[in-house]
């Protein structure tokens, strides 16, 4: 049975962009409330820390339940506050111990806001112990367990424009996550798996540390070296990512269906109900540690964008999906459906058949377990009744949440019989050698359409003679998905996703795919009113 994990996030919401002085968060200290859970307690001009509690099946070395934790720092409270962000990760596995340093944030001088002073520590400098197995083994005997550990965390963030790499580096500023020790090493309690500082306006810092404390980690099954790898890993892309103005994630608003919309696929959250390697997701997330709440700084949060929009894009290094047709035979009969086999390191988000060069159904992908979404899985995907009877090239593509995708081998089946006629085909389809099919997509965003296939993106949208080529998107006002033009509107009962269609980018859209020579009146108005002002100038 999963442990409670005692979890905390301090923040003062309420004033989301003020920068109290550095000397308060030196002030600050930890405390410990009756349930375990970690607060900070501070000058009377900050707000009480939330106090919450999630669980995990994450424990600490004395076997009790982990926590992980960011702290609401000022960005005045770092050397480098307001710089330009450093493309660089150094993952820090302190040979020997390192020396550790409280201060103003500087990582290039292993200088920490976080280090906490008392009778242990008494003075500002701390040591750190070596990254260690979960049997206490260091140096060389660690360097598998750290290999897993780098391995992962070049995967997790190689689809942004950054370098990790555990060799510090001799000049600039980078970004240093330790990932070694544990916490009571910097005058924290014992159940802390890692923290990092937040920056109170949700900007990403720069020359700033975070901690995982690698040794705390441990997994119910001792053996299990695959799962405290990435378990540790978990941690320090969490912690690390605090510091670029991440919030911790709880569900997802459309991603996820299998598993209830829930992120525990992504870093950012507190939550276990699955498990395996944790990715940061091209999925808009509502915030939150047990239960869902607005984001510090925004109502929502994806992570993935938000990491584009510090980096920029980088290389995914993570293995791309797989896809096999299971069920077909080259010259059979296609049935009722089609039995395809797909995986993915970052797990397949969709599955896809196409029939004759188009998309006819598709799946969602299957849910994520507790050593990730399995790889291959096998999806039933369902032959819809109004695909016409004609000889029929079949393939699935397999499509990660990245929309990375593969293509399986295409096979050849017929169903019912050839076509003779196009009068037998889809609307707009040709019949050609058998075959019912359509000329390939030319129709943009915005053109009019009578059959969605004639569109690249493989919606027409709207009824009569009044449809336009749309595209879904999700109605997002920090992240606009639709092209110049076009805004996003929510489409039947749902608030959050709807279709692109056109704006005249003052309020005015259509939910219905209206006549776009509204666009040639507005031209119009736009021209007489510049001739009325025109004269005006005149008098």
């Amino acid at each position: 049975m999963a442990a409670p994990h005692a979890s905390i996030e301090v923040m003062n919401r309420q004033t989301c962009g003020a920068r109290p002085g550095f000397g308060r968060v030196l002030a600050a200290r930890w405390a410990v409330t009756a349930w375990g859970v970690i607060a900070m307690a501070a000058g009377p001009a900050l707000a009480a820390p939330a106090q919450v509690r999630s669980v995990t099946t994450t424990l600490t070395a004395d076997g009790v339940p982990g926590v992980r934790v960011s702290i609401d720092t000022p960005v005045t409270a770092t050397a480098m506050s307001y710089a330009t962000i450093s493309p660089t990760i150094y993952l820090e596995r302190c040979r020997g111990g390192c020396k550790v340093h409280q201060g103003p944030n500087d990582a290039r001088t292993n200088t920490s806001t976080i280090p906490v002073t008392g009778s242990q520590h008494p003075g500002l400098d701390f040591t750190v112990g070596e990254f260690a197995t979960s049997t206490g083994q260091v140096g060389t005997a660690a360097n598998n367990d750290w290999t897993a550990v780098v391995t992962c965390m070049k995967e997790v963030y190689s689809p942004f424009g950054v370098t990790v790499t555990d060799a510090r580096p001799t000049s600039g500023t980078y970004h240093e996550v330790i990932i070694a020790g544990r916490p009571q090493d910097i005058g924290l309690t014992s159940d802390i798996l890692g923290v990092a500082p937040l920056s109170n306006d949700c900007s990403p810092i720069d020359d700033v540390m975070s901690f995982t404390f690698a040794n705390n980690h441990t997994v119910a099954d001792a053996s299990d070296l695959t799962a405290r790898r990435l378990s540790i890993c978990w941690t320090a892309a969490q912690e690390s990512a605090h510091a670029f103005g991440l919030d911790h994630e709880y569900s997802f608003v459309t991603g996820n269906a299998a598993n209830g919309h829930s992120a525990c696929n992504d870093p950012m959250t507190y939550r276990d109900d699955c498990g395996g390697e944790k990715f940061f997701r091209n999925e808009i997330a509502n915030c939150g540690e047990v239960s869902s709440r607005e984001c510090k700084c925004t109502k929502t949060q994806n992570s993935h964008q938000k990491l584009l929009t510090v980096f920029g894009a980088g290389t995914p290094i993570t293995k791309p999906p797989s896809s096999r047709l299971a069920s077909l035979a080259s010259g059979g009969m296609l049935g009722n459906s089609v039995s395809v086999q797909a995986g993915a390191q970052r797990g397949v988000a969709r599955v896809a058949l196409y029939f004759n060069g188009f998309p006819w159904a598709e799946q969602l992908g299957v849910a994520f377990q507790s050593r990730g979404q399995p790889d291959p899985s096998s999806y039933n995907v369902a032959v819809p009744a109004s695909l016409p009877n004609s000889i029929v090239d079949v393939k699935a593509i397999a499509y990660d949440d990245l929309g990375v995708a593969t293509e399986s081998t295409v096979v050849t089946v017929t169903k019912g019989a050839p076509c003779t006629s196009a009068s037998t085909c889809a609307k707009g389809q040709k019949c050609e050698a058998g075959k019912c099919f359509w000329d390939p997509a030319v129709g943009e965003i915005g053109d009019s359409c009578s059959y969605a296939q004639f569109c690249k993106s493989g919606l027409c949208s709207g009824s009569g003679d009044d449809q336009l080529c749309s595209q879904n998107c999700t109605v997002d006002p920090t992240a606009d998905s639709c092209p110049d033009g076009f805004a996003c509107v929510a489409s039947g009962t749902t608030t959050t996703s709807g279709t692109c269609q056109p704006s005249d980018n003052g309020g005015c859209c259509s939910a219905g795919g209206q006549d776009r020579r509204w666009w040639v009146h507005a031209g119009l108005a736009a021209l007489v009113l510049g001739m009325v002002a025109r004269r005006r100038r005149r008098r």
